[in-house]
């Protein structure tokens, strides 16, 4: 027998150390229900269950994104609908307008109310916002640039093409043409004007040639007379291109490529130059970023209020640090017009127009490049976090509803409607529905042409916000299928991270009442074992 040493002791000491702690962390994992209390637990569930919490958390806020995103939507659909509404009693007004009974002062009458509507359209889609944010003025979007009217006073990216005579007469002598026709080209599709009719060697009036040209033009494009003593070809279509071929020789046209457009003459027409000239403004100071490209010169537009420039194309800065303000559109182009020199082309400060910036070609002959701004204009465009991870975001488009962009008002009163007959006022009588100037002028519903041809100006405003209206329909039922499935998903992760930390309280209190036993038999063990070296004191007695 050794006294030195209780073993039986030690022993049961360090079993119940075991039971002990054992019993401590069952004790721990019911008292927080969380069978990993930390990453000694189980260190790989830790790791697992912490991506997951991360995954589940970024789920329900993109739920709540995209719960905001139906808001903005409902928002900007709402305010459509009373567009729609309006641009409803504009159509009956112009209807009305268009009956034979109406006297001046009736068709005056209802031309006021045409003009507050118009500007009442402006006043909403100026007005109506989200968040604070502008959801339908289409340039307020932060992926989003300045729109820029293409070489010619007219339609925003709608090709002019010309054909000039010299003087205000007759045409005349066009010459022994090959084929008797004048092929113009409208996005790519080949217009054929027969001119069978006229002579080579009489004369032919203007007329008959405007005549022959809109009958081969159809609805691609429309020709008319202007005062300048020519033929101006203007296309129909946004972002349409054109093209003039003459087959023959002594074909006496000269072509004024004031749109920029490529015009081809083959054989021998005589005085058929290739000029470039034109004009372009900007409707609203260039967004941030944005570029424009002239030939090829790239400009970039910063803020210098913001960061400096650091870019490798012209920076040009819209922000007045002088005098701690933006800089209005005229300073814009007179610094481009300063700064920016390209070879064969003249950037001028247009005198008339200080917001206009002139092209001019520097010599006959130049072809001219395209003038262009990139981004997507005309469009509100934002991001909406719709994913828990980066790069899960829905693209949210809304269109610009003002009048302007649904062509029942123009900045210009020479503007084009797209509807043969129709016209704008020679006043301007629109204002931006924010403040009282009125800059911008309306249908003219004056007199029964007039009016018939703005119900079919109309009806193309009702399309396009009924057809934007449409779109934000289908884009809301989306968005409502993405909470459901974000919302879905969260809750299947939820129950994947309870199966991996959360602890089975039967199966732990089991435990527990286990150990909890073991510990209490462990001490009463300690205790005999403790008495066993008592028997040495018989011997010793």
């Amino acid at each position: 027998m050794r006294i030195n040493n209780n073993i039986s002791a030690m022993n049961a000491h360090r079993i119940l150390n075991v039971n002990n702690t054992t019993a401590a962390k069952s004790l721990e994992k019911l008292s927080s229900g969380k069978r990993i209390n930390k990453a000694a637990d189980d260190a790989a569930g830790m790791a697992i269950s912490e991506k997951m919490r991360a995954q589940i958390n970024g789920l329900k806020i993109a739920s709540r994104n995209t719960l905001d995103g139906v808001s903005m939507v409902q928002t900007a659909e709402g305010a459509m609908a009373e567009v729609t509404a309006m641009l409803q009693r504009m159509r009956e007004l112009a209807v009305q307008a268009a009956n034979g009974t109406m006297t001046e002062s009736d068709r005056s009458a209802v031309q006021d109310e045409i003009n507050q509507l118009t500007s009442e359209i402006n006043r909403i889609g100026n007005g109506t916002e989200y968040n604070t944010r502008k959801i339908l003025r289409g340039n307020e979007g932060p992926n989003s640039n300045t729109t820029v009217h293409r070489m010619s006073t007219g339609e925003p990216a709608a090709y002019v093409s010309k054909i000039a005579f010299a003087n205000d007469s007759d045409v005349k002598n066009l010459g022994n043409l090959a084929s008797k026709n004048l092929s113009i080209w409208i996005d790519g599709e080949e217009k054929v004007v027969n001119l069978n009719r006229l002579n080579g060697s009489d004369a032919a009036t203007k007329d008959v040639l405007l005549e022959s040209i809109n009958n081969a033009l159809g609805e691609s494009a429309k020709a008319i007379y202007t005062k300048d003593n020519t033929i101006e070809i203007r296309t129909t279509s946004i972002g349409g291109s054109s093209q003039i071929e003459i087959t023959g020789s002594a074909a006496n046209i000269i072509f004024d490529n004031t749109a920029g457009a490529n015009y081809t003459a083959t054989g021998k027409a005589e005085n058929a130059n290739n000029k470039s000239k034109g004009s372009f403004y900007f409707e609203a100071l260039p967004q941030v970023k944005s570029t424009l490209t002239i030939g090829s010169e790239k400009i970039e537009f910063y803020d210098s209020s913001k960061e400096p420039y650091i870019g490798s194309n012209r920076g040009i800065d819209i922000y007045d640090s002088e005098n701690s303000q933006y800089k209005s559109i005229s300073d814009i182009v007179k610094e481009i017009e300063e700064n920016i020199q390209i070879d064969g082309i003249k950037l001028l400060q247009d005198t008339d127009v200080p917001s206009r910036l002139k092209i001019e070609a520097e010599e006959v002959g130049f072809k001219g490049n395209l003038i262009y701004l990139e981004g997507t204009p005309k469009e509100f465009l934002t991001n909406l976090q719709i994913g828990s991870n980066s790069g899960q975001g829905f693209r949210l488009e809304i269109g610009d509803i003002r009048s302007l962009n649904l062509r029942i008002s123009s900045d210009n009163p020479d503007g084009n409607p797209g509807v043969k007959g129709a016209s704008y006022v020679a006043i301007a009588n629109v204002t931006d529905g924010i403040s009282a100037n009125r800059i911008e002028y309306a249908l003219d519903i004056s007199s029964e042409e007039k009016a018939s041809a703005a119900i079919t100006v109309i009806d193309n405003a009702i399309l396009k916000v009924t057809a934007e209206r449409s779109k934000l329909g289908a884009t809301q039922n989306r968005l409502e299928h993405t909470i459901q499935n974000l919302d879905n998903t969260a809750e299947n992760l939820t129950a994947s991270l309870s199966r991996i930390e959360d602890v089975d309280m039967a199966l732990e209190m089991a435990n527990f009442t286990k150990f909890n036993v073991l510990q209490q038999a462990g001490v009463s063990m300690l205790a005999q074992a403790n008495q066993q070296p008592q028997a040495i004191l018989k011997l010793l007695g």
